[in-house]
């Protein structure tokens, strides 16, 4: 080592130093591959132009090769790196069989890379208030711990055209919608509970072991307000009660306490209630609290959030807003209810966000002069929802009207679309016929047990 703190290799020690002329040992070889080409070359018993042509044409691209330099590196070992990737072009994909991601340990003959046990412990269950048909469980880590394992390549997915691959839209995070509207009234509540339940009952993703799983799906009840999600969703008076009284905010450590899991694909978390003026402590909703309700979610495994954000805004709202993929402004198409048309329009473009924007026509037993004015203002109408009894019929029984009445559902498929583009189709007549008779049945039986 000199004086510098470098250690001194001797020449031709290393394979890229320049031994003469500038060109390394391997250049120098290749130089004189072509040499000797030449010569033999210019040993055939042929006319000397010919001679002279097949010496250019046969060594003067070895030598060239060797010589000339292509972004720092000489020309051959450019050509070397096309011949591979032609001959044997692949990018593989891993996937990682356990939530933690500790320092890789070794590899074997297989290919799979080893990882030592992580020290974390699994997550606690979150506690459910009513019971939901479980989503498929997660493959479990093997006994000499987790595994990273190899599973694909591009020369695969173009032998096996049917290997199944993850849904794009779920790659780039957590996606965030957000029903909003100043009008009270206008079933911003119902629309955000019947769109989260519809599309986490329905929608499904392919992982890339070809397992499909239900989509995730977290219904945020941030109507401080007046929240009434939890009473769509037939949740219990205790459950009720806890959601709506308690003062701590739900972060990664208090958020799986605050969620509660329901029967109809979805899970439900409401803010804590604003307490009316002089009966309480403030406790305002800022961009901190808000970041950390979505993290969250992301911790947690959720893929889509459906925020009801309530009629009064505050600075944690508008953070939903920033961080929403799309915005549903709730309207209805009577005429005093158009002015709020102008108002979210005006409100979500000072936000920096009208390019999210999108409306929904709610109760809309005659559109009136609404599109018109949508159009003016040059916001798209995503779904219209007209006015049906049994959105009142469900409310008053706590369910989803879709569960009730098929004719809901297809009613309600624009919205779910509106919300998870990759929404599945409608059912089909035959579907739709079937779950019309169970509903039907349902109703039946109901009434039946109201006479007694």
């Amino acid at each position: 080592m000199n004086e510098r703190g470098l250690v001194e290799v001797p020449e031709n020690a290393v394979r890229d130093e320049p031994i003469a002329f500038g060109l390394t040992g391997v250049q120098l070889g290749i130089c004189g591959l072509a040499v000797l080409a030449a010569a033999v070359l210019n040993l055939l018993p042929l006319w000397e132009p010919v001679r002279l042509v097949l010496i250019v044409l046969g060594a003067g691209p070895v030598f060239v090769a060797a010589a000339l330099p292509i972004r720092g590196e000489p020309a051959y070992r450019w050509l070397v790196r096309a011949v591979r990737h032609w001959r044997g072009r692949r990018v593989w994909q891993a996937e990682l069989q356990a939530p933690d991601k500790p320092e890789i340990s070794g590899v074997d003959e297989t290919g799979t890379i080893s990882l030592p046990e992580p020290a974390m412990t699994e997550p606690p269950v979150p506690q459910a208030a009513e019971e939901r048909e479980a989503p498929p469980a997660i493959p479990a880590a093997s006994p000499a711990g987790p595994r990273l394992r190899v599973v694909g390549s591009e020369r695969d997915a173009e032998t096996e055209p049917e290997s199944a691959s993850p849904v794009p839209h779920l790659l780039g995070g957590l996606h965030v919608v957000c029903f909003m509207s100043f009008a009270g009234g206008v079933g911003k509540t119902t629309l955000a509970v019947e769109a989260a339940s519809l599309v986490g009952s329905r929608a499904r993703y392919r992982t890339l072991h070809g397992e499909t799983r239900p989509l995730r799906v977290l219904l945020l009840d941030a109507a401080r307000m007046s929240p009434a999600a939890s009473l769509r969703l037939g949740l219990d008076s205790d459950t009720v009660s806890r959601l709506n009284t308690r003062y701590d905010w739900p972060d990664p450590v208090t958020f799986e306490k605050r969620a509660v899991e329901t029967r109809y694909g979805v899970t439900l978390l409401a803010l804590p209630q604003l307490p009316m003026q002089g009966l309480g402590p403030e406790l305002p909703f800022g961009p901190i609290e808000a970041a950390g309700v979505l993290d969250a979610a992301g911790q947690a495994g959720f893929q889509l959030v459906v925020v009801d954000l309530g009629s009064s805004l505050e600075e944690g709202h508008r953070y939903f807003i920033s961080q929403a993929a799309s915005v549903l402004g709730v309207v209805t198409p009577r005429v005093e209810a158009l002015p709020d048309v102008i108002r979210i329009t005006s409100y979500i473009r000072a936000r920096g966000a009208g390019r999210k924007l999108a409306f929904v026509a709610n109760r809309a037993t005659d559109e009136g002069s609404l599109p018109a004015l949508a159009d003016e203002e040059q916001v798209p109408i995503v779904a219209t929802i007209p006015d049906l009894p049994a959105f009142d019929v469900a409310g008053d029984r706590g369910v989803p009207a879709w569960t009730d009445d098929a004719e809901v559902e297809e009613v309600l498929h624009p919205l779910a679309t509106a919300v998870w583009s990759l929404f599945p189709g409608v059912p089909t007549s035959s579907e739709h016929r079937f779950s019309g008779l169970a509903a039907s049945f349902r109703r039946l039986l109901g009434a039946r047990g109201g006479r007694r």
